[in-house]
């Protein structure tokens, strides 16, 4: 099958600044391959610190100049409600675009990606006439009006993973021109095409000119300098717990505002008295949906000794019935992970587990000659100390421990046995014991007899998972800040502190 990159800019690896093609400053470029067969089909810029300080005047340029002619909410609101149109039009494009750069089967950049970029649009669209201060009475001497303002942050730099790149622009991009910020974004350098084609579209629907730039490249050059440089009010990462620590020190050192959201090792907690089917669908699904490349996914499962061997029966017989293969063709369910490296790393976990004893659950599946594919694969017989139990595999890998005691406590020391807390999932048929657990998990997340999330719940993680919000109210007020204001009424200096 001969394929068209539906961008004009793939053979010309430009980056999108100030609401035009800009070619990289140094003029190289950085391959793209295609995780289903290693080759490389594209070009991107390979972006340098002179690149993201043109993006970064752009976007200065373009607030100031917002502040003017005062781009008002309603206008922000109808700039992202026709970015959610624009996405819907151009659907094909882009869920070409994410199963080329990815790997993820077509099906699910149709049904999952493109709809879901737009419903998080059109969700944070409507935050933008939403954002409020408040007044106050106020206790010190004298006639005054006190009021709070929220102000947009200021420019503000967005880094991406390769996972989910179309909706990972969404979900930073939305709230962030929502609050009336400029943005400058780096995709990961594997999958960079969707997040250009969709500042393009973001012009023409009414974002102005410097308010969303695309600076491709790698992440310790062109990421680096976007931490760095002094015109960037606040960095908004989502990436490796390695990463984001770096970058929050350096945020820290520059008293720069920054949010990290990190990896996981989220625990999936199965009670005897669960729906074992409905539980086993969901588990499965989590864990094995885009190669098992989702920073929530439940990689450690926790179940009761007596529905531990039927549940992970049902789970690993669901993961071998899944159609892995060309993820064009719309039948495929699994397709490969991101790059050769990270299916060695992987593989690494998985081989780890089973010399030191683990045991590999089901037979094994067939898996395609070509690409960077990696078999479903629940592993028992595995304990803490294992680095696959232990460390985020970030793939299709899932560790089984069951448990006996009947103690909340003790189940919830299990599970918290990590350095990590983004999500947890609870399974029973108890209203008492679910609320139990969620009172004694350490995780920003935690969902009972679901796998499911949603836009308007806030999204983030504790300990080494990281901090702070994204989604919801509190994802968009992420963006602002909060101003103080007190008006004497008789004019009269007055100093109360």
């Amino acid at each position: 099958m001969t394929l068209k990159v539906p961008l004009p800019l793939a053979a010309e690896a430009r980056h999108f600044i100030g609401g035009a093609w800009t070619p990289p400053a140094a003029g190289d470029r950085l391959p793209v391959e295609n995780p289903a067969t290693g080759a490389v089909f594209t070009e991107v810029g390979a972006g340098t610190a002179a690149d993201i300080d043109q993006a970064v005047q752009a976007a200065e340029s373009a607030m100031v100049a917002a502040r003017r002619t005062r781009w008002t909410p309603a206008q922000r609101q109808d700039a992202l409600l026709a970015l959610a149109q624009a996405v819907e039009r151009h659907a094909e494009d882009f869920a070409l675009l994410e199963t080329l750069d990815t790997g993820k089967p077509i099906s699910n950049s149709r049904r999952v990606d493109v709809p879901g970029t737009a419903a998080t649009l059109r969700y944070f669209a409507g935050w933008a006439t939403k954002l409020t201060g408040e007044s106050m009475e106020l206790s010190q001497p004298g006639e005054t009006t006190a009021y709070t303002l929220r102000e947009p942050v200021g420019v503000v730099g967005h880094i991406i993973p390769w996972n989910y790149p179309l909706m990972g622009a969404a979900f930073k991009l939305g709230p962030a021109i929502a609050a009336g910020c400029a943005v400058v974004l780096k995709p990961a350098e594997q999958s960079s095409l969707s997040a250009l084609k969709l500042a393009e579209l973001a012009v023409a629907c009414g974002v102005p000119p410097g308010f969303f730039n695309v600076v491709t490249g790698l992440g310790p050059v062109v990421g680096a300098a976007l931490v760095d440089h002094p015109g960037v009010a606040k960095i908004s990462f989502t990436g490796s717990t390695a990463t984001g620590t770096q970058i929050a020190a350096d945020c820290a050192r520059q008293m720069k505002r920054v949010t990290v959201e990190l990896g996981g090792k989220s625990p999936v907690i199965v009670f005897a008295d669960a729906d074992l089917d409905a539980a086993a669908r969901a588990i499965a699904m989590n864990i094995f949906f885009n190669s098992g490349q989702t920073c929530s996914a439940g990689s450690r499962l926790f179940v009761h000794r007596s529905v531990a061997d039927a549940l992970v029966e049902k789970i690993a017989r669901i993961g071998a019935a899944m159609t892995i293969g060309d993820p064009l063709d719309p039948a495929t369910q699994l397709g490969p992970v991101i790059t050769q490296a990270q299916r060695a790393r992987i593989m690494g976990f998985v081989e780890g587990a089973l010399t030191q004893g683990a045991s590999r659950a089901g037979g094994d599946i067939a898996l395609p000659a070509q690409g960077y594919y990696v078999a479903p694969t629940v592993l028992g017989s595995v304990q803490a100390g294992m680095a696959a139990v232990d460390e985020e595999i970030f793939g299709p890998v899932l560790c089984a421990i069951p448990f006996e005691t009947d103690d909340l406590d003790e189940i919830a020391a299990l599970a918290n046995a990590s350095r990590y807390g983004l999500s947890a999932y609870v399974w029973t048929g108890s209203l008492s014991r679910a609320h139990g657990m969620v009172s004694r998990l350490r995780a920003g997340t935690v969902r009972v007899n679901s796998s499911a999330g949603d836009i308007a719940m806030p999204a983030g993680g504790v300990r080494q998972s990281g901090f702070g919000r994204e989604n919801g109210r509190a994802g968009v007020e992420a963006y602002t800040e909060l101003k103080s204001v007190t008006i004497a009424h008789d004019h009269q200096a007055r100093d109360h502190g």
